[in-house]
């Protein structure tokens, strides 16, 4: 799918250095309905769900498996733009927007709902596909002023190789120091090791299960400005 059949509007920041990698980004916002129901939102990324990683899959291990999302956040706050509250989404990732979207559709329509079906205008029907939901996902897309990333030129999978290297050094120099054995045998076993796969590094999500209760971003304007919002009559 082109970015126009995505229903992008920007192609988002690109961060790159000398290097062959590049990470993109995209940030988006959505109105939230009404009834939203943010401690359903949360459970749907702290439990366990059976989402494209396969049944018994956190969300954040199954993330990992896809080798493609850097970072993602959501949080919820009031605009000038939409009545009520605002939903907002912000990912860092490696690869293009075309290749973010289509793996977006590997969620699945029901857990894609589970998270932006809280939000006014989402296709929901019967007839609705997952990627019916992800253009909506799209559609969303506002821009970003800046961004940051430690290490754009560096993949995903760059990172898990230079980690899984230096265990293994570390390892073997540690096999040398202690003096027993042939040093054949360990210089042998250590490039065995090096030519075995990587294994990715551990990834965390953190969700804020007490987010629906706790609207500590109500008082923004007041710690910030001293001021109290105007009370509408």
């Amino acid at each position: 799918m082109s970015q126009n059949t995505w229903g992008l509007r920007n192609p988002g920041l690109v961060m790159a250095t000398s290097g062959n990698n590049e990470v993109k980004e995209f940030t988006g916002m959505w109105r939230l309905q009404p009834d939203a129901d943010l401690v359903k939102f949360t459970e749907t990324l702290s439990r366990e769900v059976p989402i494209w990683g396969g049944p018994g899959k956190t969300f954040s291990e199954a993330t990992t498996m896809l080798g493609l999302i850097r970072t993602a956040r959501w949080f919820v706050a009031r605009t000038q733009d939409f009545d009520g509250y605002t939903l907002f989404f912000i990912s860092q990732f490696d690869g293009s927007l075309d290749k973010y979207f289509d793996d977006f559709v590997l969620n699945g329509k029901e857990n894609l709902l589970k998270i932006w079906g809280q939000c006014v205008g989402c296709p929901s029907g019967a007839d609705a596909t997952a990627r019916d939901v992800v253009a909506y996902i799209a559609r969303g897309q506002i821009k970003t002023l800046a961004c940051y990333d430690v290490a754009p030129s560096l993949s995903i999978g760059q990172i898990y190789k230079a980690a899984d290297w230096y265990d293994k050094a570390l390892q073997f120099q540690r096999a040398v120091a202690r003096g027993d054995g042939k040093l054949e045998d360990k210089v042998d076993a250590f490039f065995a090791e090096l030519a075995k796969p990587y294994h990715p590094v551990r990834s965390a999500a953190m969700i804020d299960t007490d987010v629906a209760r706790e609207w500590q971003y109500e008082d923004v304007r007041e710690a910030v400005e001293g001021a109290k919002e105007p009370q509408v009559a």
